[in-house]
């Protein structure tokens, strides 16, 4: 998983000012963002025109990747979490930009708000890039490449209903459609 983190979490450490991470500034990163595994972390530059520096982490994270067809048992209550850390961090207005799996994540975590889910299967993904930097910022990568995307998701939840999730790359998830089973039809819940 990738994250672009505003600057400001550096508010107080030497990369603040200086742009280069210490030891010491990585450590207490990690301590703020309160995100587990999170095994790089690196300044990049996503400003087309003008320098644009954020703080790119790239997390391990303990969960099977949810992927298009994917079914999933055990681990939901991992992907919840996962996706209330990152909203902590949104509302806090220190994330720029999450990737695919952060997406999911906040996918997941909307859907249950609605349903207590026992199983949840994944049919669907899709990614609208809002802005591609790739060409103009050497050495960028990952997420830093297409910093800003518009992420479409469908999900399966316990055999029947089907939710379709569009979620912003800054972190505001919402339900497009949520469809109760009818083997017979489209049944539309409000």
């Amino acid at each position: 998983m990738e994250i672009l983190l505003d600057l400001d979490i550096c508010e107080g450490l030497s990369c603040y000012d200086n742009l280069e991470l210490s030891e010491s500034d990585k450590n207490e990163i990690k301590k703020r963002t309160e995100l587990d595994n999170v095994n790089e972390l690196d300044i990049v530059n996503i400003g087309p025109g003008a320098d644009l520096m954020v703080l790119l982490l790239v997390l391990t994270i303990g969960y099977r990747i949810l992927t298009k067809g994917a079914e999933i048992n055990d681990g939901i209550d991992g992907w919840i979490e996962i996706g209330k850390k990152l909203q902590k961090l949104f509302r806090r207005k220190k994330i720029v930009s999450i990737d695919m799996d952060g997406a999911t994540a906040l996918a997941i975590e909307l859907i249950a708000q609605k349903e207590n889910i026992d199983k949840l299967e994944k049919l669907q993904e899709d990614t609208v890039n809002l802005v591609d930097v790739s060409g103009m910022i050497p050495d960028n990568r990952g997420l830093s490449k297409k910093p800003h995307n518009y992420y479409i998701q469908a999900y399966r939840v316990n055999d029947e209903d089907v939710y379709v999730i569009g979620i912003k790359s800054t972190g505001e998830a919402e339900i497009i459609k949520h469809f109760g089973f009818n083997p017979y039809g489209i049944m539309e819940v409000e």
